[in-house]
């Protein structure tokens, strides 16, 4: 793409946000939007060009990136883009499911306009983890669309993976990370609560842990950074239940059972029935903490 060329962006929230202050850190022009009046004055004062709505974003820019928190909005934003005289590639950052990506792909490829499937999985600790490259774009659609975005990919990652052309291939890889995550924390936050309930440090236990064959993302980054100093402020724990449903769902597009997932999920939904969807995404240890009457921390 072309140096001086402003890319779209939709929806600058914590993890669009992140991504977007990188590139313009990294000099490229925005036109931004979102629904969030404080979040659009912030980029409006670092220099993007603010657009009222999504079809305003897709007339101005040939590229336009996404990244939203459902994927009823997701559909909703994409048959708005649709409209636009310019956008001729629409890349889509959230997490949705290989089903939707297709619904989306599908809206879109009649009015001429290629969808890259780019979903992001990593940025551990939101801004943080963006601005140190900490992340992975997975990434499939047109080949030609992937070549044309190497540079701003390049911009905020070396991590960047091409699964294919088919649509949803991407989504499919991030539902099963996601599962994996959700299922290590999970199982992470239930034994080590069975520790400081029997005396364990839980401190030290994480440290042999990481040290060994049981070390996980969880033990090696949300317990450190999140749950011993019980930081809980993290996303909802609504995403993780989202995921996880996503990650069912795909495995019903298959016709494969999924007795693990259910277990995680059954474990999630008494979760958020108890905490309520707001709760931060790793106070799950709170649900284990309850029946034992410890708290881990340190």
């Amino acid at each position: 793409m072309s140096g001086n060329e402003a890319l779209g962006y939709i929806g600058v929230g914590a993890m669009g946000g992140a991504l977007a202050r990188k590139l313009m850190r990294a000099g490229q022009k925005l036109v931004v939007c979102d629904k969030n009046p404080a979040a659009i004055e912030a980029f409006r004062a670092a220099g993007a060009t603010v657009a009222q709505n999504p079809r305003e974003v897709a007339d101005q820019c040939r590229i336009v990136f996404a990244c939203l928190p459902s994927p009823a909005q997701s559909v909703l934003v994409a048959g708005e883009v649709a409209q636009g005289e310019r956008i001729k590639t629409y890349v889509e950052h959230s997490t949705l499911g290989p089903a939707v990506i297709g619904e989306i792909d599908d809206i879109l490829k009649g009015k001429g306009i290629g969808v890259l499937d780019a979903p992001v999985t990593g940025g551990a600790g939101g801004e943080h983890g963006v601005s140190r490259g900490d992340f992975a774009i997975l990434t499939s659609g047109p080949r030609t669309a992937f070549d044309d975005l190497a540079d701003v990919f390049a911009m905020l990652t070396p991590s960047v993976f091409y699964f294919g052309a088919a649509p949803g291939l991407a989504q499919t890889a991030k539902v099963i990370n996601n599962a994996l995550s959700i299922t290590a924390l999970t199982i992470s936050c239930e034994a080590i609560v069975m520790g400081v309930k029997a005396g364990l440090d839980p401190r030290t236990l994480l440290e042999a842990i990481n040290a060994g064959s049981g070390r996980n993302s969880a033990t090696l980054d949300k317990f450190p950074r999140a749950i011993l100093p019980r930081k809980f402020d993290n996303s909802p724990m609504s995403i993780g239940l989202k995921d996880l449903q996503l990650y069912m769902e795909t495995m019903r597009l298959h016709g494969l059972p999924s007795p693990v997932g259910a277990s995680v999920m059954e474990i999630w939904n008494a979760a958020v029935a108890q905490k309520g969807p707001s709760r931060g995404y790793n106070s799950i240890i709170e649900h284990f903490e309850q029946f034992a009457h410890v708290e881990v921390k340190g």
